[in-house]
């Protein structure tokens, strides 16, 4: 069953109920096959700045609420009987973005979801992120990018776990991922990771970056299981989560990246 966002294609749609009751629209119609273009949310961007400069957090679900808003017409979501009763899981996504879609608005998207799905808690999503740019360069001159001390704290901001890109900063990088198994042991929310990194674009699935099998080995030992999501369009936004992977399947795999990757594909629109 495919349970839309909103009711605001202005389509006739039956009625269904999510998992914490709440009636949802479910589109009983094929999606068009135009692809379209997504307004870029700057004024929600822009309302994170206090947050940036004090170093508080925002309201996730009611941000990401905000950005479902922007989305029109309104994403199909699949899969959600696929989701565990726990929502203690690593979810894995495809690095969806092109021109006139922002990864934002992919992420907004599945966290919208996962917060339909297991109702009301904020974070809905803690979204593994880059920690930084890559250098900027003005002929033989390079310096560091602006990005490496911004993207730390927007990450902060959005609940994110803020990772540098591998090699960067490896002290930094094992710092932020003992925070992330630390926390791992007592979270009740998934923890999302888009493992194509920045390489990811929307219509092309890409190999995961280099250290993304050791760090869901990691999660597994703990008992974590994975969860595919695979992000694409088909006149509109589709979501579809698959089955989980068990942790078991995940600590036995010789490269559970490469298998998560595997998975998602499946879960992609032709």
């Amino acid at each position: 069953m495919s349970a839309e966002a909103s009711s605001g294609s202005g389509r006739t749609l039956d009625k269904g109920e999510d998992s914490t009751g709440s009636s949802i629209p479910v589109c009983s119609a094929s999606p068009p096959s135009e692809q379209l273009s997504y307004p870029v949310p700057w004024k929600l961007v822009a309302g994170l700045t206090e947050h940036i400069w004090r170093g508080t957090r925002t309201d996730v679900d009611a941000f990401t609420r905000a950005i479902l808003g922007y989305i029109q017409p309104p994403p199909v979501f699949e899969g959600f009987e696929h989701l565990p009763a726990s929502p203690r899981f690593l979810l894995v996504a495809n690095h969806y973005q092109r021109e006139g879609l922002w990864i934002l608005h992919s992420a907004g998207v599945v966290t919208q979801a996962i917060r339909q799905h297991y109702g009301a808690g904020d974070p809905p999503v803690r979204w593994v992120v880059t920690a930084n740019w890559p250098r900027w360069k003005f002929g033989p001159i390079q310096f560091r990018s602006p990005g490496d001390i911004l993207l730390p704290r927007v990450a902060h901001a959005l609940h994110c776990y803020a990772i540098p890109f591998a090699g960067k900063d490896p002290k930094r990088t094992a710092k932020a991922l003992r925070r992330i198994l630390q926390d791992a042991k007592q979270l009740d929310r998934p923890i999302g990771l888009f493992p194509e990194g920045v390489a990811g674009f929307a219509g092309k699935l890409t190999d995961a970056l280099p250290g993304i099998d050791r760090f869901m080995r990691q999660l597994a030992k703990q008992g974590m299981p994975a969860v595919p999501c695979g992000i694409s369009e088909a006149g509109r936004f589709l979501i579809r989560f698959g089955a989980p992977i068990p942790a078991a399947d995940i600590l036995e795999a010789a490269n559970p990246a490469a298998m998560a990757m595997q998975r998602i594909a499946g879960l992609i629109a032709a």
